[in-house]
């Protein structure tokens, strides 16, 4: 849930910074240009979800589905590199990793035991988004950058996954998972 909310509360402040276009603008806050608030806005969020998902580690993976694995192995990976890479250059990567990360959304929807319920449609739907921002690739920059491309990418990748980050989190602490008891709750 943290690293949702401090995800979605720093796009606004980098967009601002970066500019609407692909075009970096390079404004500063606190001495600081876009590509610093950029790696704190996906690097660090990204660690904090994978530390989310250590915690839940022992109901995603011992006892779970090959599917459920592969899900978790597929999310695991596609957070951690690009958030260490961020850190580590302080400057966001290009989303390369973002099929994955969907692929591992959409199996630990249909084969994890937790989260339950509607959260299940969040992760579809948290997929959905993630692969609907590839349709960059099929454009030049000039008609991306023309549609906003850059913004609407960032909004959908950087708002509304990282709510539904926020969403799937809230589900859990409601569902009233104990990490200390690894069952999930009836």
């Amino acid at each position: 849930m943290l690293g949702g909310g401090i995800m979605a509360s720093l796009w606004p402040l980098f967009t601002s910074l970066h500019g609407p276009t692909s075009r970096n603008e390079d404004r500063h806050f606190l001495g600081q240009d876009p590509l610093f608030w950029g790696a704190m806005m996906e690097g660090v969020p990204s660690l904090l979800i994978s530390c989310g998902l250590a915690v839940l580690s022992s109901v995603l993976w011992h006892g779970a589905t090959r599917a459920c694995r592969v899900g978790y192995l597929l999310l695991l990976v596609s957070l951690l590199v690009p958030g260490v890479i961020d850190l580590l250059i302080l400057a966001t990567v290009p989303p390369l990793l973002y099929p994955i990360e969907a692929a591992g959304l959409l199996l630990l929807a249909w084969a994890a035991p937790i989260p339950q319920g509607w959260a299940r449609g969040v992760l579809v739907v948290m997929a959905v988004l993630l692969l609907a921002t590839m349709w960059s690739v099929f454009l030049t920059l000039e008609e991306w950058d023309a549609v906003n491309g850059y913004r609407i990418d960032g909004f959908v990748a950087n708002v509304l996954v990282a709510l539904g980050w926020v969403a799937v989190g809230a589900a859990l602490l409601r569902q009233g998972w104990n990490r200390n008891d690894h069952a999930v709750p009836s």
